[in-house]
């Protein structure tokens, strides 16, 4: 049955305008995506399925254009990532509303590889008073490419960005993936050469121990099984651990949790010798 776009004109109803868009957000034809993202760049689309004082006030996920959204984040269709990456290149979804701004934050975490307009997006959310700042960096730990990690190495050697909340990211959004190759690539460069000294040993830290001090709110984020990473990630949380070995100076501590991690990964005693 064809999709009948002239709703988005002359609808009222913003229960059958949300039904429509998601129509066509589930579609797999461009033609219907280019008409989707013109329709949600649409300040009168905009106005007519929620009020501004509902985007002022709703939860993000309670406003009515994030089911279109979530659809178009989970949908396999290439056609459904290029109307997230046009979203991102700006227009009224995401001009003036910071709960708009999130829903495409984190619906851009399924567009793999990162696109330089979902990474340009996603630089200009972290930046130091960004209201979406910290859950843009929860979505690059989450994306996982080399590029969204690129721009994650950025924001933690950035001299303006806050030491706290560093650590804290470090601790609540890398550690969750630290089994993850393109994580791990990014941190073996971060602790050889760009981070600060004292945020290499946090990040070592976090990618070769656990402690739920860490922690002191109810948040308390788990570390995936160690018998799930892949061997071309192995090899390179090996070489970190023994780059730690050779050239930091690691406490009793970080020591232990160093050559216990390369026993969890097969490396063998003589190896660790």
């Amino acid at each position: 049955m064809p999709k009948d776009a002239s709703i988005f004109q002359r609808s009222r109803d913003p229960k059958l305008l949300i039904n429509t868009a998601v129509e066509f957000a589930a579609s797999e034809q461009p033609i219907d995506h280019a008409t989707l993202a013109a329709t949600l760049n649409s300040d009168d689309f905009l106005g007519r399925v929620n009020t501004q004082q509902e985007y002022d006030t709703l939860i993000t996920k309670q406003l009515r254009v994030a089911k279109v959204i979530k659809v178009l984040r989970d949908s396999p269709h290439g056609a459904s990532k290029q109307t997230l990456i046009t979203l991102a290149q700006g227009g009224p979804f995401i001009n003036q509303n910071w709960r708009r701004q999130e829903l495409l934050v984190r619906a851009l975490v399924t567009v793999r590889p990162a696109t330089p307009p979902a990474v340009r997006y996603w630089d200009e959310q972290s930046q130091v008073k960004g209201v979406n700042r910290h859950v843009t960096i929860e979505m690059l730990c989450e994306n996982g490419t080399e590029p969204a990690m690129a721009l994650l190495e950025k924001k933690l050697i950035d001299p303006r960005q806050e030491q706290t909340y560093k650590i804290s990211w470090i601790r609540a959004f890398m550690l969750p993936h630290r089994n993850d190759l393109e994580l791990l690539r990014a941190s073996r460069r971060m602790i050889s050469q760009t981070l600060p000294v004292d945020l290499r040993y946090i990040l070592l830290e976090a990618l070769v121990d656990y402690d739920e001090r860490w922690y002191p709110c109810c948040y308390h984020p788990k570390p995936p099984p160690r018998l799930l990473i892949q061997d071309d990630a192995k090899q390179v949380l090996r070489e970190i651990c023994r780059h730690a070995k050779e050239t930091m100076n690691l406490n009793p501590q970080l020591e232990l949790a160093v050559e216990k991690t390369l026993v969890e990964i097969g490396e063998s005693e003589e190896n660790r010798a």
